[in-house]
This record gives structure tokens, C-alpha cells and sequence, in this order.
């Protein structure tokens, strides 16, 4: 119940089940435009193939989606708002039409949360809410039809003890039919927001006392009182171990599709210093990159990172990623200055031997050259977006899926 004493406490603050997107709140511009984003680009491909499956098939079924753990109804806007690649003069690009979707059920334990589901998007008559707990396997009524996808979004298989997780993912293998989905979301154990927690010693450390915290300003943190609650910290390995014996329970395959990493530096507790002492605001100022009118301060945008000692495969990763990041926002502001000085030729990038930082430097710059002779505010409403949204790249494709974010994910494969 210590969750829900915290989900209860969030609610009450107001940020936490907001649904317009800002600079503090659940659905900041990091959310919106990095995290929802990045688990929809690793999700998507797998999915168009179930898609497929079922839409060019001649027994016209539906898609059918179980959200575990779905407080607000995440999942359902995740999903139904999922856009898959299409030509850009296409007006519709979402991947899920409303017609496909022939049921989304959701359980969470916060009955509070559920409520809040409810008033969003329980007018929709193939949307399903109620009171569930996953603790003990897979909740179903009986002879529950299988669904395409198994989903969980931000930590919530965290919630769960290794002995729980394998029950449930037992139960996921028997109920799924062949190709079911499972998007497995858990907390990455060497995330850099929680430095001061890692541990060569998995069983050591396993879990982290986790405060919603975040919502607050740096003033309200330090006047509030909150609720914390135990959330699982993993890394692929240990993901796999679970995975292999929850298979042979099963009798069933579990494949892994995909191990990524999310939110590297703009976790939820990059800025509060609750879980390293070495925090910085990255998550506001990348939001503030997202924000209409808003001109960003480019100096606090620069990742100060801080390696601990003993950690070098850690380090290196992480390391990259902050030298990448801090090298293209110091590009990004030696072309503004040559931009103001009206020079015919904007200075050219510096050499890289990172194909990812190489190619983010070649889209600044031609965003620059694009831009001169557009109305409005061009640094706050373009060249800042795509900075934005340069730097999303850098963490994507420097990522390798090692639990080094804030948010560990699996997409896996229900093989029978």
C-alpha cells in the first residue's frame, strides 16, 4: 500500500494526472516528445507485423490489448496515438485506428488512478478499467480470450519481486497466443539519476526506495513529507534469468526481441539530488527545448557528468554520451553566433568519429541554413526543437540496452 499512499499524494499535488504538457509536470515535453517516443520506435515495428496479421487476415478479429498497471490510462493513449512511418504528405499516420482495436483492458491497484482513467477515456466502448493486482499472475476472468499485447509503461514490472515477476510472465507465456507482445518496462539499475546506488553486487542493492518527489520544486521537495515505496532495480541479465526459468514453468518460448534503454539523462530524478549527489536540472532544461516561445539557457544544458570510481564499463557509456551531447550543444551555439553575424557560410563541424554525433551535427546545421527568412521566434520555436530532438537521437542510438537509463525495456515474443 506504500505506492498507493504515494500515487495518492502525486494526484493530490495536481501535476501528477495533467494531461497538457508543460515544463513540471507528468507530461512535461521530456515525456511527450523523448519517452512516449522512444518506447513507440523500439514497440512499433513488432507491432505492424501483428498489425498486418491480423488486418490481412480473413477472420476479421480485432486487436486486443492488456495495459498492467495502467494508472491514467497510459497505455491507451500511448497506443492509440502510435504513428507508424508514412509520407509526409499523408494526413493520417496513426498506426492503430480506432476500428482495429477490438478491446483495451487496464488493471491498476490505485483506485484513484482508475478513476482518473475513467473520466479520460472510458466513454470508449471497447476500453476496459478495473481494479487488478498482477502480485500474484496474471489477473483473468474465466475463459479470457489472449491478447496481441501484454504491455506495462515506466517501471511497473519494478513494482514486482523476482518471484512475482516470474509467475506473471509464466502466466503471460500460457494465456498469449503465438506472436503476443510483452513490452516489459523496469527500472535500469545503473541509472546515472541513482549513481550513488550502484552496485557490482546485484543482490546488494536490489531495490531503490523511490519518492515521487519530482513534481515538486526544489523548494517543496524540502518542505514536503512523502511516501516512498521499493522498486526493482534490474539489468538485462538479470531480466533474462527470469525470463528463461518463467519459460521452462511455461512450457512455452519466451523470445527476446529487443533490450533498450530510456531517459539516460532526463530521468525523473535527474535534478532532485534524492539519489545522486552529483544531479543537475537536464530534465527541465531539455523540456524547456520543447516550450514555444521559450529561449533556453544553452550553458545548463551541458551534462556535468561525474564518474564513480569502479564502475568503468558504466562510465565509458555514459561518458560517451555526455561528451556527444556537450559537443553538439557547443556546435548548436557556435552556429547561432555566426548565424547573428549575417556571414554567407555558417562554420562547418568539427571532425567525430561518432556516426551518431557526426550525423546530429550535419542536421543543426542545415536547420540553421533553412531557417533564415522564416517568421517568428526562429531559435525558440525551430532551432531549439530540433536540438531537442538531435539529442534524442544521440541517446537512441548510443544506447545499448544495459540498464543504464532511468527506464530498462523488453520487447518480447510469445513463442508456442
Amino acid at each position: 500500500m506504500d505506492a498507493d499512499n504515494a500515487y495518492k499524494e502525486a494526484i493530490r499535488h495536481g501535476r501528477y494526472s495533467e494531461q497538457v504538457a508543460g515544463l513540471r509536470c507528468k507530461y512535461d515535453h521530456v515525456r511527450t516528445q523523448f519517452e512516449d517516443f522512444i518506447t513507440t520506435y523500439y514497440l512499433r515495428p513488432h507491432l505492424e507485423e501483428v498489425v498486418k496479421s491480423k488486418t490481412g487476415g480473413s477472420s476479421g478479429e480485432g486487436l486486443r490489448f492488456y495495459d498492467l498497471g495502467c494508472g491514467t490510462g497510459d497505455g491507451y493513449e500511448l497506443l492509440s496515438k502510435m504513428a507508424r512511418e508514412a509520407r509526409l504528405s499523408q494526413f493520417d499516420t496513426r498506426l492503430i485506428q480506432e476500428d482495429m482495436m477490438d478491446q483495451y483492458k487496464g488493471i491498476d491497484l490505485s483506485v484513484d488512478l482508475l478513476k482518473e482513467a475513467e473520466n479520460l477515456f472510458g466513454d470508449y466502448e471497447h476500453v476496459e478499467f478495473c481494479k487488478g493486482d498482477f502480485s500474484n499472475g496474471l489477473p483473468l476472468d474465466e475463459n479470457e480470450e489472449s491478447y496481441d499485447l501484454y504491455f506495462t509503461s515506466y517501471g511497473t514490472l519494478s513494482h514486482c519481486t523476482n518471484e512475482e515477476l516470474e509467475k506473471l510472465f509464466v502466466d503471460m507465456g500460457k494465456h498469449g497466443h503465438n506472436g503476443s507482445l510483452i513490452l516489459a518496462d523496469f527500472i535500469g539499475r545503473y541509472s546515472y539519476e541513482w549513481q550513488n546506488l550502484w552496485t557490482r553486487n546485484p543482490e546488494e542493492v536490489s531495490y531503490i526506495d523511490y519518492v515521487i518527489n519530482y513534481l515538486y520544486s526544489e523548494e517543496e521537495r524540502d518542505s514536503v513529507e512523502l511516501s516512498s515505496f521499493p522498486l526493482r532495480l534490474m539489468t538485462p541479465a538479470e531480466v533474462f534469468k527470469i525470463l528463461e526459468s518463467a519459460a521452462r514453468k511455461a512450457g512455452v518460448g519466451l523470445k527476446v526481441l529487443r533490450f533498450f534503454d530510456r531517459s539516460l539523462f532526463v530521468g525523473r530524478h535527474i535534478e532532485t539530488g534524492t539519489y545522486n549527489d552529483n544531479a543537475q536540472p537536464l530534465r527541465l532544461m531539455v523540456s524547456s527545448l520543447f516550450e514555444r516561445g521559450l529561449r533556453t539557457y544553452f550553458p545548463d544544458l551541458k551534462v556535468d557528468y561525474k564518474p564513480r570510481e569502479g564502475f568503468d564499463w558504466q562510465n565509458k557509456s555514459l561518458q560517451l554520451l555526455a561528451n556527444s551531447w556537450n559537443e553538439l550543444v557547443d556546435y548548436t551555439m557556435t552556429l547561432m553566433e555566426h548565424y547573428d553575424s549575417d556571414e554567407e557560410l555558417l562554420p562547418y563541424p568539427p571532425q567525430t568519429d561518432v556516426k551518431p554525433l557526426e550525423k546530429a551535427y550535419r542536421v543543426m546545421r542545415q536547420t540553421l541554413e533553412g531557417s533564415k527568412g522564416l517568421y517568428g521566434d526562429i531559435r525558440a520555436d525551430l532551432i531549439e526543437a530540433q536540438l531537442g530532438y538531435a539529442i534524442r537521437s544521440l541517446e537512441m542510438n548510443l544506447q545499448q540496452g544495459h540498464g543504464l537509463g532511468h527506464g530498462l525495456v523488453g520487447v518480447i515474443e510469445v513463442v508456442k
